[in-house]
């Protein structure tokens, strides 16, 4: 009996460990099309070349103009900052010369102050969390920092290629095993990144990013115009007039001292 009991049990477990074992494959590795492995690493290479553009640049102050438009409203604001990498933030919003909401990450969490009293202080838990609700796009910290140091906002990644189509004009794809998402980085006629748009389940886009214009602050080139947008029509057009790439700030900068301040 016990050598029958075996014999009957065996069978089933193989098939069991074989659907846990396409589980963890189908898991940790992204579904993408056939491609070819020579032009796999040639846009792994593009893609961290993307990434590390201006990375020389750790901190950054300047001044600029901001428009949140969604459904129902469309507001405009000044704004000045401060920020050094990879987590340390202070952003002003301003009307008519005036302070109107303040933006404070120490590097442990984030600050939102209201100087028109429309809000208590509120402080987040995490110390790169979701602007959604403060500039109602999904947009995280990590990515606003990026934008303001010049850099392009990517996301890690563990697998590149490009696009079936046209490799000289065809977008770069980046995945990130355990990830349902995907990166999408479309290049203009020079190399320059034109357009990164952030894609969920079955390629759904989330949100973009348009490059409309850069400028050139000594060696670097930095996105300078750019246009953010989901598939909800929501937007931010981010114009930096005054840039200043590496500049002295205290970490005094990037604390609250007295509350509200």
């Amino acid at each position: 009996m016990r050598n029958k009991i075996r014999r009957i049990c065996f069978p089933l477990i193989l098939p069991g460990l074989a659907l846990i074992f396409l589980a963890i494959v189908s898991g940790c590795t992204p579904l993408r099309p056939k491609t070819d492995p020579a032009l796999d690493k040639k846009a792994r290479h593009l893609a961290h070349e993307i990434s590390s553009l201006n990375q020389d640049i750790t901190s950054s102050k300047g001044t600029g103009w901001v428009t949140l438009e969604t459904d129902t409203r469309k507001d405009k604001f000044k704004i000045a900052w401060a920020a050094t990498a990879p987590n340390l933030l202070r952003l002003t919003f301003l009307v008519s010369g005036h302070p109107f909401e303040t933006l404070v990450a120490t590097g442990k969490n984030v600050t939102f102050i209201s100087h028109t009293g429309e809000h208590k202080p509120h402080t987040t838990l995490s110390n790169d969390p979701d602007l959604e609700k403060f500039i109602h796009l999904p947009v995280k910290l990590s990515g606003m920092i990026a934008i303001l140091l010049g850099h392009i906002p990517l996301q890690k990644f563990d697998h590149a290629w490009f696009e079936p189509g046209d490799g000289s004009s065809s977008p770069l794809i980046l995945a990130q095993n355990w990830q349902s998402t995907f990166q999408q980085i479309h290049l203009d006629k020079v190399g320059q990144v034109q357009q990164l748009v952030f894609l969920g389940k079955e390629n759904i886009p989330l949100y973009d990013i348009t490059y409309l214009d850069y400028q050139s602050h000594g060696k670097s080139r930095i996105p300078a115009t750019i246009l953010i947008q989901d598939a909800r029509g929501r937007k931010i057009h981010l114009s930096l007039t005054r840039f200043i790439p590496n500049p002295p700030i205290k970490e005094s900068v990037f604390r609250l001292t007295e509350p509200g301040s």
